[in-house]
């Protein structure tokens, strides 16, 4: 799976509406792509793409009961920061929202976009929303030295600080790095 999207950011590199994509590990067997697009026609450009059918056509060698129709998911942007640089380290976050509290994290996530850019080593920062009621946060970093930094920087304080009143069973575990494997 690694070398398969290693391979395909050549692939990506070669669609002009795909904005931003990541390839990333979680753990030895878990693996992710997060893309951006300016339009909905950049995302469906994406979605028939060359990377896109490559995926497809090789899913069952490569994939553990893998349903496009359920592990392909679009999402909301909700917020993002990107700056250029060199991103191999990364940080994903999934947080629940507490019954009535979807405003109150969207509102939260609007202030993160803002802290969050006074933290050179932060490339980049997404927050999207996944469905009704979950949201994440996906972010860069060029080394350990920078995500650490971000861990222990504002964004990291006030996600701790917020996340008793807003998100619903969150803890630091929720925290998940990631190695970054291609980006463009």
């Amino acid at each position: 799976m690694k070398e398969f999207l290693l391979g395909g950011l050549s692939l990506v590199n070669a669609e002009p509406k795909t904005e931003s994509w990541f390839a990333f590990q979680i753990d030895e067997q878990t693996f992710g792509i997060y893309d951006t697009f300016e339009t909905e026609e950049g995302r469906q450009a994406h979605l028939k793409g060359e990377l896109a059918k490559a995926l497809l056509a090789n899913a069952g060698d490569l994939l553990e009961g893998f349903d496009s129709s359920r592990d392909i998911k679009t999402v909301d942007v909700q917020a993002s920061n990107h700056k250029v640089g060199n991103q191999n380290n990364g940080l994903l976050v999934i947080m629940k929202a507490k019954e009535g509290k979807t405003s109150a994290v969207e509102d939260f996530l609007q202030a993160g976009k803002s802290l969050v850019s006074s933290e050179p080593a932060t490339l980049s920062w997404y927050a999207f929303k996944i469905n009704e009621e979950t949201y994440a946060i996906f972010d860069t970093f060029a080394d350990d030295a920078g995500r650490d930094a971000h861990l222990t920087g504002k964004v990291a304080a006030a996600l701790m600080e917020n996340a008793p009143v807003i998100l619903e069973g969150f803890d630091a575990s929720a925290i998940q790095k990631i190695n970054i494997l291609a980006s463009k």
